[in-house]
């Protein structure tokens, strides 16, 4: 190779360096013109970064402040919302669940403790619902058996000790019988309460003396709310009652309008579906401290326990 294509090699080589140093120094030059447009850019957002350290403390506690006094401003203003918030959800989910809890509870103890025999516990009722009979029976007996209808506040529990005392009392042998109505006492609800009238209660009479086998004539006794439904069973069927006696008998009145103790009747109706309805949601029995001791009228005196009349 000749002397003359060696210098232009290298002559090619040094312009191709030259060339590269100046493409480098373009790059460069290029990097440091946009790390100072992003310094500028940066500085125009944010003026705090080009602060001095004792002006960025500060504004960051001032910022700080700001932000806490806004946050507890919040928490002031929303706290009355939270705790109303809170009282709802424990009023309706948490403690009708205890409530729940605990009248299941109460339940089943009350039915070991209060549960009458097996063998009073008869299919009597429509649809073979169960009700509690109380039957006294005595074949040597030969008086006229006695049906005792009782009025509203007194179920079996109550009932039967006092018809025990009642026969024991008596010179002779005397044949008793009575039973609690559906949905009272011992004895299973109906299926609809819409169908409980005076007439079902009179068919659910008469079905429980057929199902007895009870001896007629008889005598009616009838208490209070009682007294009507025997008054009603004698007009339908004279020939099954050989004498009837009342005892603070609830009048024929009671279904006319305007009647005073109608509205009576009415108010402890009411009554008596309120306590159904928190009982099924399970607030009766938690409750029923405080209506016992605390409140007044006719809810206060139905918790407020008194001994049953003797007659």
């Amino acid at each position: 190779m000749s002397s003359s294509e060696n210098d232009e090699i290298s002559s090619k080589r040094n312009n191709n360096s030259d060339l590269n140093r100046l493409e480098k120094q373009s790059v460069n030059s290029s990097d440091e013109i946009h790390k100072e447009i992003y310094k500028k850019l940066k500085w125009y957002e944010n003026p705090v970064l080009q602060t001095s350290n004792s002006n960025q403390a500060k504004t960051t506690t001032y910022s700080s402040f700001y932000s806490s006094l806004y946050t507890g401003l919040l928490i002031v203003a929303f706290l009355p919302i939270i705790l109303i918030a809170f009282v709802l959800f424990l009023l309706l989910w948490i403690l009708p669940g205890l409530g729940w809890f605990y009248e299941r509870y109460a339940e089943a103890r009350d039915r070991k403790k209060y549960y009458p025999p097996i063998d009073e516990m008869k299919p009597w009722g429509p649809d073979n619902k169960l009700i509690h009979v109380v039957h006294l029976r005595a074949p040597e007996s030969k008086l006229p058996p006695i049906v005792y209808v009782s009025g509203m506040g007194l179920s079996m529990y109550f009932v039967k000790p006092l018809l025990l005392k009642f026969v024991e009392y008596m010179d002779e042998p005397v044949e008793i019988i009575s039973f609690d109505p559906l949905g009272y006492g011992a004895s299973e609800p109906p299926n609809d309460w819409n169908t409980e009238n005076a007439e079902s209660q009179r068919l659910l009479l008469r079905q429980v003396i057929a199902k007895s086998t009870l001896r007629k004539p008889f005598i009616l006794f009838g208490a209070s709310a009682g007294g009507l439904l025997a008054h009603l069973y004698c007009l339908t069927y004279p020939e099954d009652v050989a004498g009837i006696i009342l005892t603070d008998p609830t009048p024929s009145t009671i279904f006319e309008q305007g009647s005073p103790i109608g509205k009576v009747l009415n108010r402890a109706c009411i009554q008596c579906g309120i306590m159904a309805r928190a009982a099924s949601w399970g607030l009766l029995r938690p409750l029923s401290f405080l209506l016992h001791h605390f409140s007044t009228g006719d809810v206060g005196d139905i918790f407020r326990y008194s001994h049953p009349p003797l007659t």
